[in-house]
């Protein structure tokens, strides 16, 4: 690639591989990878290989992206059973033997992670491999390059409006459809950062009525939405920041309120497990042990829906989110 100071591929690549040679000498490389934040590079790297793929449509991002997003999947598997065995432990209504079933998942979880690091030889040196062939891919960063990228976004924001509409703006499943609104508005903050530059923020003269919602403290100061600095001599995609951090805010609360919901989910699949209980009776003692109330689900579904009514409909933030030049 050329006419960039900082290629974005290779810029988190490196850091990748930097930490596959780290975790080459750990008793458990998928475990240390997990602790490292791994993920976060590979969540890069993903969403780079996929922006890629659907502006340029070429068979070399689409083979790594499935890569990147097989090593993130199996961390996340970790990370999933992880968290929630480090929860459960401090309750003490949840018996040690629940507890164990977290700790065994994680556990198992990290072996087949380890299994494909060493099978698929990620931790000796795969990685020169897509750093040889980005090399060859030859890319100038104009206007022309970035209208592709911005017509890829502007593309997968129409399909989260379209996915949202079909639901009717209303949920009815944390999984499926909280989880899956997240994730997709997530890849869209995922690659103001990936991009190493090429997305920046700019503020408009006039103040949206809704900023007051959204701009909250936490929002402000995080870190997620201080982006990279321009590199010279590049074009760049600008977002409106009264709506970027509109989507930063909408990311924090229904990942706040996916965890809830999951949280009484994966003790009752795990009480299913151990108990021997049907769904209803898992859900429960679940719902008991946890200290809920029986419509907690119900009121997270509601609050979620709200959420992403006012977000899309009322406010119109992804209507806004790209600065049309």
């Amino acid at each position: 690639m050329t006419s960039m100071p900082i290629n974005p591929f290779l810029h988190y690549s490196n850091q990748l591989q930097a930490l596959f040679v780290k975790a080459s000498n750990q008793k458990n490389p998928a475990m240390w990878l997990y602790q490292n934040d791994a993920r976060t590079v590979l969540f890069m790297l993903e969403g780079l290989t996929h922006l890629h793929q659907e502006a340029f449509e070429d068979t070399l991002f689409q083979k790594w992206n499935i890569r990147f997003k097989k090593l993130e999947d199996a961390l996340g598997c970790i990370d999933y059973y992880f968290m929630f065995e480090k929860e459960f432990k401090t309750n003490k209504k949840i018996p040690k033997k629940i507890v164990d079933v977290f700790f065994n998942n994680y556990q198992k979880h990290s072996e087949i992670l380890n299994k494909r690091l060493k099978d698929k030889k990620w931790l000796e040196g795969k990685l020169f491999l897509f750093n040889i062939k980005i090399d060859k891919y030859v890319i100038i960063y104009d206007d022309e390059y970035i209208t592709d990228l911005k017509n890829a976004i502007t593309s997968e924001i129409k399909r989260i409006k379209t996915f949202a509409l079909t639901l009717n703006y209303s949920f009815t499943d944390i999984e499926s459809e909280v989880h899956e609104m997240r994730r997709k508005l997530r890849w869209i903050s995922i690659y103001a950062h990936a991009l190493n530059g090429l997305i920046q923020t700019k503020t408009l003269t006039k103040k949206p009525h809704y900023s007051i919602n959204y701009e909250t403290k936490e929002i402000l100061k995080s870190p997620f939405n201080k982006l990279p600095v321009k590199p010279k001599n590049t074009s760049i995609i600008e977002f409106n920041k009264d709506s970027f951090l509109a989507l930063s805010w909408t990311i924090n609360e229904l990942g706040r309120l996916k965890e809830a919901g999951l949280k009484t989910h994966a003790l009752a699949n795990a009480l299913m497990l151990s108990d021997k209980l049907n769904e209803q009776q898992a859900t429960e003692k679940a719902i008991g042990m946890l200290g809920v109330k029986k419509e907690t689900e119900q009121l997270i579904l509601k609050e979620a829906s709200d959420i992403i009514y006012k977000f899309i409909v009322k406010d119109k933030i992804l209507d806004t989110l790209i600065i049309k030049n």
